[in-house]
């Protein structure tokens, strides 16, 4: 078979999945990582304190023992004595998150991305409250804590109005493009205009998709 023939055997019996109107337009774990995360800061800025304290409650629940320990700290850390967390129990960590997130609407977001920052050196987690007893690391739990509360019952009545919202309009899917390729093959990568996170900025930055 010559060189040609080859060629044009592999072309027919190639396996070709043109887009449909029904192929997703944007990356399943990328673009609701930043859906979630735009809700999220949404939630932050029009929900009441006590729906705000129900949405951390079941999203602290939601994190295993480590991470939950990481959160505590970090609040036992930046908070007056009279705010901080007594325990690491959800209801004490939601109660924390309200009062830190009432004195500024952008903390939340960023101790969350980076819940160890400046406390964990030298801290271990007590033998029974994590599940190493290793030493604790700055990892983020802001993509847990967004897609329970925002995937919560709690926060259905507060979400009406996203869609028309700044964070909406920041998160728009559109930012993403798929560059052509052979076969159409190709990775997603974010379009220039980035996407912005909120308002709720420090730490490096806005709380944009990479920062999950």
């Amino acid at each position: 078979m010559s060189i040609r023939d080859k060629v044009r055997h592999l072309t027919e019996h190639a396996t070709w999945h043109p887009r449909t109107p029904e192929s997703p337009q944007t990356p399943t774990g990328e673009g609701d990582a930043t859906l979630n995360l735009a809700r999220y800061n949404y939630l932050l800025r029009v929900a009441s304190p006590e729906v705000v304290k129900q949405l951390h409650q079941e999203a602290f629940a939601a994190l295993d023992l480590e991470q939950r320990e990481r959160v505590f700290l970090r609040l036992r850390h930046d908070l007056a004595e009279n705010q901080q967390p007594a325990s690491s129990q959800p209801v004490d960590l939601a109660r924390a998150a309200v009062a830190a997130h009432e004195g500024d609407h952008g903390y939340l977001v960023r101790m969350l991305r980076r819940p160890g920052q400046g406390v964990t050196e030298g801290h271990f987690v007590p033998e029974g409250r994590g599940r190493s007893g290793g030493l604790l690391f700055a990892g983020s739990v802001l993509g847990h804590v967004a897609a329970t509360a925002v995937g919560s019952a709690a926060a259905a009545e507060s979400l009406i109005g996203f869609d028309t919202s700044p964070e909406a309009a920041q998160a728009d899917t559109s930012v993403f493009v798929h560059p052509s390729g052979p076969m159409g093959h190709g990775l997603w990568q974010a379009g220039a205009g980035g996407v912005a996170g909120g308002g709720s900025g420090g730490d490096g930055g806005g709380a944009g998709a990479g920062g999950i």
